[in-house]
Protein backbone atom coordinates (compact mmCIF):
# COMPACT_ATOMS: atom_id res chain seq x y z
CA UNK A 1 0.00 0.00 0.00
CA UNK A 2 3.23 2.25 0.15
CA UNK A 3 6.13 2.40 -1.43
CA UNK A 4 9.18 4.43 -1.28
CA UNK A 5 11.94 5.28 -3.99
CA UNK A 6 15.56 3.68 -3.25
CA UNK A 7 17.09 0.92 -3.46
CA UNK A 8 17.93 -2.17 -0.24
CA UNK A 9 20.98 -2.49 0.51
CA UNK A 10 20.28 -6.04 0.91
CA UNK A 11 17.27 -8.67 -0.50
CA UNK A 12 16.36 -9.70 2.92
CA UNK A 13 17.63 -7.75 5.95
CA UNK A 14 19.91 -9.67 8.46
CA UNK A 15 18.72 -11.34 11.42
CA UNK A 16 18.58 -8.46 14.30
CA UNK A 17 16.49 -7.68 17.14
CA UNK A 18 13.24 -5.73 17.46
CA UNK A 19 14.16 -3.00 19.35
CA UNK A 20 10.63 -1.39 21.72
CA UNK A 21 9.15 2.03 20.29
CA UNK A 22 7.75 4.91 22.02
CA UNK A 23 5.48 6.86 20.26
CA UNK A 24 3.34 9.76 21.91
CA UNK A 25 -0.57 10.05 20.53
CA UNK A 26 0.48 13.75 19.75
CA UNK A 27 2.04 12.23 16.51
CA UNK A 28 -0.94 10.24 16.24
CA UNK A 29 -4.24 12.55 16.58
CA UNK A 30 -1.84 14.99 14.38
CA UNK A 31 -1.63 12.83 11.23
CA UNK A 32 -5.49 11.70 11.60
CA UNK A 33 -6.12 15.61 11.94
CA UNK A 34 -4.04 16.39 8.44
CA UNK A 35 -5.63 13.33 6.33
CA UNK A 36 -8.47 12.44 7.30
CA UNK A 37 -9.99 15.76 5.32
CA UNK A 38 -8.24 13.74 2.42
CA UNK A 39 -10.75 10.62 2.75
CA UNK A 40 -9.99 8.02 1.24
CA UNK A 41 -6.71 8.81 -0.32
CA UNK A 42 -3.69 6.84 1.43
CA UNK A 43 -0.55 9.38 2.74
CA UNK A 44 2.96 8.60 3.43
CA UNK A 45 5.58 10.41 5.85
CA UNK A 46 8.66 10.01 8.09
CA UNK A 47 8.84 9.89 11.56
CA UNK A 48 11.96 11.66 13.33
CA UNK A 49 13.51 11.06 16.96
CA UNK A 50 16.32 9.27 18.66
CA UNK A 51 17.44 6.10 20.46
CA UNK A 52 16.90 6.70 24.24
CA UNK A 53 19.14 5.65 27.15
CA UNK A 54 17.49 2.03 27.63
CA UNK A 55 17.56 1.70 23.94
CA UNK A 56 13.61 2.02 23.11
CA UNK A 57 13.25 3.62 19.63
CA UNK A 58 11.48 7.25 20.23
CA UNK A 59 9.49 9.12 17.85
CA UNK A 60 9.37 12.51 18.64
CA UNK A 61 8.23 14.71 15.42
CA UNK A 62 7.93 14.03 11.36
CA UNK A 63 6.43 15.21 8.70
CA UNK A 64 4.32 14.40 5.29
CA UNK A 65 6.08 15.39 2.13
CA UNK A 66 4.36 15.73 -1.43
CA UNK A 67 3.10 12.22 -2.91
CA UNK A 68 4.24 11.21 -5.74
CA UNK A 69 1.15 8.63 -6.38
CA UNK A 70 -1.73 8.43 -4.10
CA UNK A 71 -4.98 6.67 -4.50
CA UNK A 72 -7.48 4.82 -2.02
CA UNK A 73 -4.83 1.66 -2.01
CA UNK A 74 -0.79 3.13 -2.99
CA UNK A 75 0.42 6.05 -1.64
CA UNK A 76 4.23 6.87 -2.96
CA UNK A 77 7.01 10.21 -2.04
CA UNK A 78 10.57 10.55 -3.33
CA UNK A 79 13.65 9.33 -1.92
CA UNK A 80 15.00 12.34 -1.54
CA UNK A 81 12.89 13.16 1.59
CA UNK A 82 15.11 10.72 3.27
CA UNK A 83 17.94 12.80 2.43
CA UNK A 84 16.65 16.05 3.56
CA UNK A 85 15.12 14.22 6.87
CA UNK A 86 18.98 13.05 7.93
CA UNK A 87 20.54 16.79 6.74
CA UNK A 88 18.10 18.31 9.26
CA UNK A 89 18.49 15.96 11.66
CA UNK A 90 22.56 16.50 10.88
CA UNK A 91 22.00 20.31 10.92
CA UNK A 92 20.17 20.01 14.50
CA UNK A 93 22.96 17.54 15.92
CA UNK A 94 25.25 20.26 14.99
CA UNK A 95 24.01 23.19 16.04
CA UNK A 96 22.96 21.90 19.35
CA UNK A 97 26.42 20.04 21.11
CA UNK A 98 26.22 17.43 23.66
CA UNK A 99 27.89 14.48 23.80
CA UNK A 100 25.91 12.66 25.85
CA UNK A 101 22.74 13.65 24.61
CA UNK A 102 21.35 11.19 21.75
CA UNK A 103 21.59 11.96 18.17
CA UNK A 104 18.58 12.96 16.28
CA UNK A 105 18.18 10.58 13.53
CA UNK A 106 15.31 9.31 10.62
CA UNK A 107 13.32 6.56 13.19
CA UNK A 108 10.26 5.19 11.70
CA UNK A 109 7.51 5.58 8.51
CA UNK A 110 4.49 6.68 9.11
CA UNK A 111 1.26 6.35 6.48
CA UNK A 112 -2.16 5.70 6.21
CA UNK A 113 -4.76 3.21 5.51
CA UNK A 114 -7.83 5.32 5.35
CA UNK A 115 -11.18 3.20 6.26
CA UNK A 116 -9.27 -0.18 5.59
CA UNK A 117 -7.87 -1.01 9.16
CA UNK A 118 -4.48 -1.49 10.92
CA UNK A 119 -2.14 -4.43 9.30
CA UNK A 120 1.08 -4.10 6.65
CA UNK A 121 -0.26 -4.79 3.28
CA UNK A 122 2.66 -7.02 0.86
CA UNK A 123 3.77 -3.64 -0.73
CA UNK A 124 4.31 -2.45 3.08
CA UNK A 125 5.85 -5.45 4.24
CA UNK A 126 9.15 -4.67 1.47
CA UNK A 127 8.66 -1.08 1.98
CA UNK A 128 9.04 -1.80 5.56
CA UNK A 129 12.31 -4.35 5.19
CA UNK A 130 14.19 -1.74 2.62
CA UNK A 131 13.85 0.71 4.76
CA UNK A 132 14.94 -1.09 7.89
CA UNK A 133 17.91 -2.15 5.88
CA UNK A 134 18.82 1.45 5.30
CA UNK A 135 19.12 2.48 9.02
CA UNK A 136 21.72 1.10 11.23
CA UNK A 137 21.43 -1.93 13.36
CA UNK A 138 17.52 -2.05 11.16
CA UNK A 139 16.50 1.05 14.53
CA UNK A 140 13.11 1.69 12.15
CA UNK A 141 9.38 1.73 13.36
CA UNK A 142 6.56 1.79 11.19
CA UNK A 143 3.36 3.81 12.22
CA UNK A 144 0.33 3.04 10.28
CA UNK A 145 -3.23 5.26 11.06
CA UNK A 146 -6.48 5.00 9.65
CA UNK A 147 -7.75 8.30 10.19
CA UNK A 148 -11.43 7.58 9.64
CA UNK A 149 -11.78 4.93 12.10
CA UNK A 150 -9.81 6.50 14.75
CA UNK A 151 -7.42 3.18 14.42
CA UNK A 152 -3.58 2.94 14.78
CA UNK A 153 -0.77 0.56 15.29
CA UNK A 154 3.17 0.82 15.77
CA UNK A 155 4.87 -2.08 13.93
CA UNK A 156 8.52 -3.33 15.39
CA UNK A 157 9.11 -5.70 12.47
CA UNK A 158 7.93 -6.59 8.76
CA UNK A 159 8.03 -10.35 9.86
CA UNK A 160 4.77 -9.54 11.69
CA UNK A 161 2.17 -7.92 9.36
CA UNK A 162 -0.61 -7.79 11.83
CA UNK A 163 1.07 -7.74 15.24
CA UNK A 164 1.21 -4.03 16.73
CA UNK A 165 0.55 -2.26 19.63
CA UNK A 166 -0.57 1.30 20.84
CA UNK A 167 0.89 4.52 20.81
CA UNK A 168 0.75 5.35 24.53
CA UNK A 169 4.06 6.53 25.80
CA UNK A 170 5.01 9.27 27.19
CA UNK A 171 8.06 11.49 25.95
CA UNK A 172 10.22 13.76 28.33
CA UNK A 173 12.91 15.42 26.93
CA UNK A 174 15.74 17.21 28.76
CA UNK A 175 15.81 21.05 27.70
CA UNK A 176 19.34 20.93 25.45
CA UNK A 177 17.55 17.60 23.68
CA UNK A 178 14.26 19.71 23.19
CA UNK A 179 16.42 22.62 21.86
CA UNK A 180 17.93 20.58 19.37
CA UNK A 181 14.41 19.24 18.38
CA UNK A 182 13.58 23.23 17.86
CA UNK A 183 16.36 23.26 15.72
CA UNK A 184 15.21 20.68 13.47
CA UNK A 185 11.62 21.70 13.37
CA UNK A 186 12.58 25.17 12.50
CA UNK A 187 15.39 23.26 9.93
CA UNK A 188 12.00 21.88 7.93
CA UNK A 189 9.82 25.31 8.48
CA UNK A 190 12.47 27.24 6.61
CA UNK A 191 12.31 24.07 3.88
CA UNK A 192 8.57 24.45 3.64
CA UNK A 193 9.02 28.53 2.85
CA UNK A 194 11.63 27.70 0.90
CA UNK A 195 10.22 25.11 -1.09
CA UNK A 196 6.92 25.57 -0.56
CA UNK A 197 3.77 23.89 0.64
CA UNK A 198 3.12 22.12 -2.16
CA UNK A 199 6.72 20.45 -1.76
CA UNK A 200 6.15 19.82 2.35
CA UNK A 201 2.25 19.78 3.16
CA UNK A 202 2.45 19.15 6.72
CA UNK A 203 5.37 19.08 9.84
CA UNK A 204 4.36 17.19 12.58
CA UNK A 205 5.70 18.61 16.03
CA UNK A 206 4.27 16.10 18.17
CA UNK A 207 3.94 17.02 21.79
CA UNK A 208 5.96 20.41 21.12
CA UNK A 209 2.71 22.18 18.63
CA UNK A 210 1.80 24.01 22.15
CA UNK A 211 5.19 25.44 22.41
CA UNK A 212 5.57 25.38 18.52
CA UNK A 213 2.79 27.68 18.44
CA UNK A 214 3.34 30.12 20.92
CA UNK A 215 6.92 30.87 19.12
CA UNK A 216 4.51 31.81 16.36
CA UNK A 217 4.99 28.80 14.13
CA UNK A 218 2.92 27.99 11.64
CA UNK A 219 0.26 25.04 12.53
CA UNK A 220 0.16 22.77 9.50
CA UNK A 221 -3.08 20.83 11.83
CA UNK A 222 -4.82 23.81 12.19
CA UNK A 223 -4.55 25.00 9.16
CA UNK A 224 -5.64 21.86 7.58
CA UNK A 225 -8.37 21.55 9.85
CA UNK A 226 -9.70 24.87 9.38
CA UNK A 227 -9.81 24.30 5.53
CA UNK A 228 -11.12 21.23 5.87
CA UNK A 229 -14.14 22.51 7.84
CA UNK A 230 -15.01 25.77 5.17
CA UNK A 231 -14.93 23.00 2.45
CA UNK A 232 -17.27 20.51 4.40
CA UNK A 233 -19.17 23.68 5.09
CA UNK A 234 -19.24 24.32 1.15
CA UNK A 235 -20.09 20.33 1.09
CA UNK A 236 -22.74 20.59 3.72
CA UNK A 237 -24.30 23.54 1.31
CA UNK A 238 -24.19 21.65 -1.54
CA UNK A 239 -25.55 18.92 -0.36
CA UNK A 240 -28.44 21.09 1.66
CA UNK A 241 -28.73 22.09 -2.96
CA UNK A 242 -28.78 18.46 -3.56
CA UNK A 243 -31.04 17.36 -0.73
CA UNK A 244 -33.57 19.78 -1.98
CA UNK A 245 -33.40 18.49 -5.25
CA UNK A 246 -33.23 14.82 -4.61
CA UNK A 247 -36.60 15.53 -2.28
CA UNK A 248 -38.08 16.53 -4.82
CA UNK A 249 -36.72 13.66 -7.01
CA UNK A 250 -38.04 11.49 -3.82
CA UNK A 251 -41.47 12.66 -3.74
CA UNK A 252 -41.84 12.22 -7.45
CA UNK A 253 -40.89 8.20 -7.08
CA UNK A 254 -42.82 7.73 -4.10
CA UNK A 255 -45.76 8.96 -6.29
CA UNK A 256 -44.10 6.35 -9.12
CA UNK A 257 -43.88 3.98 -6.37
CA UNK A 258 -47.38 4.20 -5.14
CA UNK A 259 -49.11 3.88 -8.28
CA UNK A 260 -46.56 1.27 -9.03
CA UNK A 261 -47.38 -0.70 -5.96
CA UNK A 262 -51.71 0.40 -7.03
CA UNK A 263 -50.90 -1.72 -10.09
CA UNK A 264 -48.81 -4.76 -8.03
CA UNK A 265 -51.73 -5.06 -5.66
CA UNK A 266 -54.39 -5.34 -8.52
CA UNK A 267 -51.93 -7.60 -10.01
CA UNK A 268 -51.43 -9.66 -7.03
CA UNK A 269 -55.04 -10.09 -6.83
CA UNK A 270 -55.46 -11.47 -9.99
CA UNK A 271 -52.94 -13.64 -9.35
CA UNK A 272 -54.59 -14.97 -6.08
CA UNK A 273 -57.33 -15.48 -8.03
CA UNK A 274 -55.96 -17.58 -11.00
CA UNK A 275 -53.76 -19.17 -8.16
CA UNK A 276 -56.99 -20.35 -6.65
CA UNK A 277 -58.24 -21.39 -9.55
CA UNK A 278 -54.82 -23.31 -10.59
CA UNK A 279 -55.27 -24.48 -6.77
CA UNK A 280 -58.88 -26.39 -7.96
CA UNK A 281 -57.57 -27.56 -10.83
CA UNK A 282 -54.67 -28.97 -9.57
CA UNK A 283 -57.39 -30.93 -6.75
CA UNK A 284 -59.12 -31.97 -9.35
CA UNK A 285 -56.90 -33.08 -11.43
CA UNK A 286 -55.08 -34.85 -8.28
CA UNK A 287 -58.44 -36.58 -7.61
CA UNK A 288 -59.07 -37.44 -10.99
CA UNK A 289 -55.65 -39.16 -11.37
CA UNK A 290 -55.98 -41.07 -8.07
CA UNK A 291 -59.33 -42.45 -9.54
CA UNK A 292 -57.82 -43.16 -12.75
CA UNK A 293 -55.01 -44.75 -10.81
CA UNK A 294 -57.81 -47.02 -9.01
CA UNK A 295 -59.03 -47.95 -11.97
CA UNK A 296 -56.20 -48.81 -13.73
CA UNK A 297 -55.72 -51.09 -10.43
CA UNK A 298 -58.45 -52.72 -11.06
CA UNK A 299 -58.27 -53.26 -14.67
CA UNK A 300 -54.72 -54.64 -13.98
CA UNK A 301 -56.20 -57.15 -11.77
CA UNK A 302 -59.08 -58.31 -14.11
CA UNK A 303 -56.62 -58.34 -17.14
CA UNK A 304 -54.28 -60.70 -14.65
CA UNK A 305 -58.07 -62.80 -13.94
CA UNK A 306 -58.81 -62.61 -17.85
CA UNK A 307 -55.19 -64.29 -18.43
CA UNK A 308 -55.85 -67.21 -15.64
CA UNK A 309 -59.23 -67.53 -17.35
CA UNK A 310 -57.38 -67.77 -21.02
CA UNK A 311 -54.63 -69.97 -19.81
CA UNK A 312 -57.50 -72.54 -17.68
CA UNK A 313 -60.03 -72.09 -21.44
CA UNK A 314 -57.16 -73.10 -23.47
CA UNK A 315 -56.87 -75.98 -21.19
CA UNK A 316 -60.32 -77.10 -21.35
CA UNK A 317 -59.99 -76.28 -25.34
CA UNK A 318 -57.38 -78.80 -25.40
CA UNK A 319 -58.96 -81.06 -23.03
CA UNK A 320 -62.24 -81.06 -25.27
CA UNK A 321 -60.67 -81.24 -28.48
CA UNK A 322 -58.62 -84.31 -27.62
CA UNK A 323 -61.77 -85.97 -25.92
CA UNK A 324 -63.55 -84.91 -29.23
CA UNK A 325 -60.89 -86.44 -31.01
CA UNK A 326 -60.77 -89.45 -29.17
CA UNK A 327 -64.77 -89.58 -29.20
CA UNK A 328 -64.33 -89.12 -33.36
CA UNK A 329 -62.43 -92.03 -33.76
CA UNK A 330 -64.39 -94.45 -31.26
CA UNK A 331 -67.70 -93.39 -33.42
CA UNK A 332 -65.97 -94.02 -36.54
CA UNK A 333 -64.68 -97.01 -35.37
CA UNK A 334 -68.31 -97.85 -34.38
CA UNK A 335 -69.95 -96.86 -37.51
CA UNK A 336 -67.33 -98.42 -39.66
CA UNK A 337 -67.98 -101.98 -37.79
CA UNK A 338 -71.94 -101.42 -37.61
CA UNK A 339 -71.80 -100.99 -41.53
CA UNK A 340 -69.96 -104.33 -41.84
CA UNK A 341 -72.34 -105.93 -38.93
CA UNK A 342 -75.61 -104.00 -41.19
CA UNK A 343 -74.20 -105.33 -44.93
CA UNK A 344 -73.27 -108.50 -42.91
CA UNK A 345 -76.97 -109.52 -41.64
CA UNK A 346 -78.08 -107.88 -45.05
CA UNK A 347 -76.35 -110.57 -47.74
CA UNK A 348 -77.47 -113.01 -45.20
CA UNK A 349 -81.02 -111.90 -45.13
CA UNK A 350 -81.27 -112.12 -48.85
CA UNK A 351 -78.99 -115.60 -49.12
CA UNK A 352 -81.76 -116.79 -46.96
CA UNK A 353 -84.48 -115.34 -49.02
CA UNK A 354 -82.94 -116.39 -52.32
CA UNK A 355 -82.41 -120.35 -51.09
CA UNK A 356 -86.14 -119.97 -49.82
CA UNK A 357 -87.09 -118.91 -53.54
CA UNK A 358 -85.03 -121.17 -55.18
CA UNK A 359 -86.74 -124.28 -53.09
CA UNK A 360 -90.26 -122.61 -54.24
CA UNK A 361 -89.41 -122.03 -57.80
CA UNK A 362 -89.82 -125.10 -59.27
CA UNK A 363 -93.06 -125.52 -57.93
CA UNK A 364 -94.68 -121.79 -59.36
CA UNK A 365 -96.38 -121.76 -62.60
CA UNK A 366 -95.28 -118.33 -65.06
CA UNK A 367 -97.86 -116.34 -63.75
CA UNK A 368 -96.56 -117.02 -60.02
CA UNK A 369 -93.02 -116.59 -60.86
CA UNK A 370 -94.07 -113.28 -62.73
CA UNK A 371 -95.52 -111.94 -59.45
CA UNK A 372 -92.98 -112.98 -57.17
CA UNK A 373 -90.25 -111.36 -59.67
CA UNK A 374 -92.13 -108.18 -59.42
CA UNK A 375 -92.54 -108.42 -55.79
CA UNK A 376 -88.74 -109.54 -55.45
CA UNK A 377 -87.71 -106.56 -57.21
CA UNK A 378 -89.57 -104.10 -55.43
CA UNK A 379 -88.38 -105.11 -52.54
CA UNK A 380 -84.53 -105.18 -53.66
CA UNK A 381 -84.78 -102.64 -55.44
CA UNK A 382 -83.69 -104.57 -58.71
CA UNK A 383 -80.83 -106.54 -57.57
CA UNK A 384 -83.14 -109.56 -57.58
CA UNK A 385 -84.34 -110.34 -60.93
CA UNK A 386 -86.39 -113.95 -61.52
CA UNK A 387 -86.61 -115.66 -65.22
CA UNK A 388 -88.42 -118.25 -66.91
CA UNK A 389 -86.61 -121.06 -69.30
CA UNK A 390 -89.01 -123.82 -71.02
CA UNK A 391 -86.80 -127.29 -72.59
CA UNK A 392 -87.22 -127.85 -76.36
CA UNK A 393 -88.96 -130.89 -75.82
CA UNK A 394 -91.76 -128.49 -74.02
CA UNK A 395 -91.28 -130.03 -71.05
CA UNK A 396 -93.33 -128.89 -68.03
CA UNK A 397 -92.33 -125.26 -67.51
CA UNK A 398 -89.15 -125.27 -64.67
CA UNK A 399 -88.54 -121.81 -63.02
CA UNK A 400 -84.50 -120.77 -62.67
CA UNK A 401 -84.15 -118.36 -60.27
CA UNK A 402 -81.49 -115.74 -61.12
CA UNK A 403 -79.94 -113.63 -58.25
CA UNK A 404 -77.64 -110.90 -58.78
CA UNK A 405 -76.75 -108.63 -56.16
CA UNK A 406 -75.68 -105.96 -57.76
CA UNK A 407 -74.43 -103.94 -54.80
CA UNK A 408 -73.49 -106.39 -51.96
CA UNK A 409 -70.09 -106.83 -52.66
CA UNK A 410 -70.27 -107.75 -56.27
CA UNK A 411 -71.72 -111.09 -55.13
CA UNK A 412 -74.35 -113.27 -56.63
Amino acid sequence: MSKKNGKAKFAFGPKTKDYPAIVCTDLISQSEAFTAPRGRVEMGGLLLGHVDENGNNVAVCGFFPKQTEENSGYCEFGGMYNAIAAAACDYANDTVKGEKMPKLRIIGWIHTHPNIGIFLSAIDVNTYRMLRNQCHNRRFMAVVVDPLKGEHGVFLTERKSETFSDADGVISLSQELEARYHILLDRLRSIQKERGLDFLPCILPGHLRGKRNAMGDRDDIEIELQKGFFQLKKQIVQLNSNSNQNASDVKQRMANFHNELDILKKENQTLKHNSHAMLDKHTHAIKRINTLEERLLIVEKLISDLKKLQSELNNTMKNIHNDVKQTMIKVQQEIKHSQLQTKNETIDGVKAVIRGARMKAKMYTDTQLEELRKELHVITNGDINITTDKSANNAPQIAILKVQHKKLNGKE
